[in-house]
């Protein structure tokens, strides 16, 4: 008997280094291997626009480790992407040369593209999902429309985790700005008022989980839109000590859970859904599903 085809992703993403191993269906796929590096690549970008040397390191051999897996994995197929953090740094290219040393076939996404993997991911996990998708990154936001199984249009901004932390910085108000300044442009967002809102990345997952352990409900569920406001008090008034107590929190995405609760609040004032879904799949599921 065959055994079902593998194909393994790697994914240089602005916080961490993962690799998954997925078998079965392409649309619906069986995780075999989740494993991941917090490498932290987007910090140097946003503070000095160039990857740093420590993070540079721990990726690659995050990286080096990966490889050797692989060997013993054997997989059908193989991607490696680098996202935001790659992407914006003046040494990005010279990074990427480095991983592809390791025999890694490493390319580079542009915004674009990284929003229409994200979306894609959505679309084959979510098969009735009608609405606009937000990727939330460390280095970036990804915007997508997405309607009757297919994607539309997509925007990408350099507002991940990392740079939301510096704009908040800034004070009161000034993240708003920013969302209200990034959309405004963005004509076909009119479309998606009044529909769901899906989001994609490790942070708003771990808004869910606190979520549905102070209000109750379960994860990826849809909730009211209007809800946003009251999770962003929430973790406001908890903080990131109290949450990194609770379960299935760690102290590092507890740090980011602030920023990704006014992100979700923002962009709840700006767009106008009717409800909202945290998504398990994105981006390498949509690599997995259209194979690109």
């Amino acid at each position: 008997m065959l055994k079902p085809a593998r194909h393994a992703i790697i994914d240089i993403g602005s916080n961490s280094i993962r690799l998954v191993v997925f078998s079965g269906s392409k649309r619906k796929p069986k995780v075999l291997y989740d494993d991941k590096l917090i490498a932290g690549l987007g910090r140097g970008v946003v503070a000095r626009g160039s990857l740093d040397q420590r993070s540079m390191s721990l990726a690659l051999g995050a990286l080096k480790r990966f490889t050797a897996l692989l060997k013993l994995v054997g997989p059908q197929s193989l991607q490696v992407v680098a996202t935001a953090a790659v992407r914006d740094a003046a040494n990005g290219a010279q990074f990427l040369e480095q991983v592809r040393a390791l025999g890694l076939p490493a390319r580079l996404l542009s915004g674009e593209e990284e929003a229409q993997a994200a979306a894609w991911g959505v679309v084959a996990s979510h098969p009735a999902a009608h609405g606009l998708v937000a990727d939330l990154g460390g280095g970036s936001l990804e915007l997508a429309r997405i309607a009757d199984d297919r994607v539309f249009e997509c925007a990408s901004f350099p507002l991940g985790i990392l740079p939301i932390a510096a704009i908040r910085a800034g004070g009161r108000g000034q993240l708003r700005g920013a969302i209200t300044a990034a959309l405004d442009p963005l004509d076909w967002l009119k479309a998606v008022r009044g529909d769901q809102l899906l989001l994609v990345g490790g942070a708003w997952r771990a808004l869910d989980k606190v979520r549905v352990q102070l209000f109750g409900g379960e994860l990826g569920a849809a909730f009211p839109a209007a809800d946003a406001r009251q999770l962003k008090a929430a973790m406001r008034e908890l903080g990131p000590r109290r949450l990194a107590a609770m379960p299935g929190i760690s102290s590092a995405r507890a740090a980011q859970l602030g920023h990704a609760s006014a992100m979700l609040w923002a962009l709840v004032a700006e767009i106008g859904p009717r409800e909202v879904i945290v998504s398990n799949a994105g981006l390498r599921e949509g690599l997995l599903f259209k194979g690109h």
